[in-house]
């Protein structure tokens, strides 16, 4: 029981950087001695300290660390990146036991240093699940084993299964307003932990989207703007972005970052955004650019906004009916498939 209430905090700790750590993973570690808390830390961004060094190096007494035990949401790191290997700094300072939340799956790590740790003599135990510490670091588990990011797809639709009204891009007719209030702040706050933000260049004429963080503390992610061959955003709202955006297009945007590509190709597209580091993408529409990633099976996680709202007519939402988490949220239901 305390094992898991210490690695809980691990998370707590490390939930801190959500979003600022990219290519790491969000790491937390606790260091206990007789059951308190006398050191703690985690990653705050990469190419700083590691959350070990962090905790070891908040311990006031350095004396207790032998007779410690380590607690760490993720294994202890076994390479020379920026920072020395964490698991020759647990060694050193002779740490008795180490608790971890998951193995790293990354291969320069994955193991190597868990066996380093038990060639010191060191104790090595293990959350008895995972998965909360696996879900917590998908972005970073898909980064390293798929090569390419994390994709969050996210709409709302009425009760009767439409996104919006049909609308011309002539028409001065506004987006159909579907979620409520608290959708739209939790909304915000995804947006906030993600690096990368992707609609369609059709939702970018119709819309002009600011596409920031505005209901929430935090960075806005940067734009992908996938454009086809029917639409085409103009340069001035390019430009009146908060954040530079990146765009899918088939010619260079002068002025513009742009990723030479087939809009329909994502799995060509996709993983490039790697190189712009964007590990975590929140697609936001419109129906078909959704569509067209859970085609491709890549619905990493899928959020769901469905309002109280009939319409009759207008623009299918994607298919999808695989939640399984239902909450209802101010007339909205929100469902949740991670």
């Amino acid at each position: 029981m305390s094992d898991a209430k210490f690695l809980t905090r691990c998370l707590q700790l490390a939930n801190q950087a959500r979003g600022k750590t990219y290519p790491n993973p969000m790491v937390g570690a606790v260091i206990v001695h007789h059951g308190r808390i006398i050191g703690e830390g985690y990653h705050q961004m990469a190419g700083g300290p590691h959350a070990e060094v962090e905790a070891i190096r908040s311990v006031k007494d350095q004396t207790l660390l032998p007779s410690s035990t380590l607690y760490c949401s993720l294994e202890p790191c076994a390479h020379h990146g920026k920072t020395p290997p964490c698991c020759e700094l647990i060694s050193k300072h002779k740490i008795s036991r180490v608790v971890i939340g998951m193995q790293d799956s990354y291969h320069e790590v994955n193991g190597k240093g868990i066996q380093h740790l038990r060639s010191h003599g060191i104790q090595v135990d293990f959350a008895k699940d995972p998965t909360p510490f696996q879900q917590f670091n998908k972005a970073f588990i898909i980064n390293k084993t798929h090569f390419r990011p994390m994709v969050t797809l996210k709409w709302a639709q009425t009760k009767d299964g439409f996104i919006d009204r049909v609308r011309s891009v002539d028409s001065d007719e506004q987006a159909l307003k579907i979620s409520g209030k608290i959708s739209s702040l939790l909304t915000h706050r995804l947006r906030s932990s993600v690096s990368g933000i992707v609609i369609s260049a059709k939702t970018a004429v119709l819309d002009a989207p600011s596409l920031t963080v505005r209901l929430w503390h935090g960075t806005s992610p940067i734009p992908i703007i996938v454009v086809g061959d029917t639409y085409k955003p103009s340069n001035s709202w390019l430009r009146s972005l908060e954040v530079a955006p990146i765009l899918i297009a088939k010619e260079a945007y002068t002025g513009f970052t742009t990723i030479i590509a087939d809009s329909n190709d994502i799995t060509f597209w996709l993983p490039k955004l790697l190189e712009y580091d964007i590990g975590h993408v929140l697609v936001e529409g419109g129906a078909r650019l959704l569509q067209s990633f859970i085609r491709e099976n890549l619905d990493d996680e899928v959020i769901r906004y469905t309002g109280s709202m009939s319409i009759e007519n207008g623009i299918p939402a994607p298919f999808y009916d695989q939640f399984d988490e239902r909450t209802l949220l101010d007339s909205d239901v929100y469902e949740h498939k991670y």
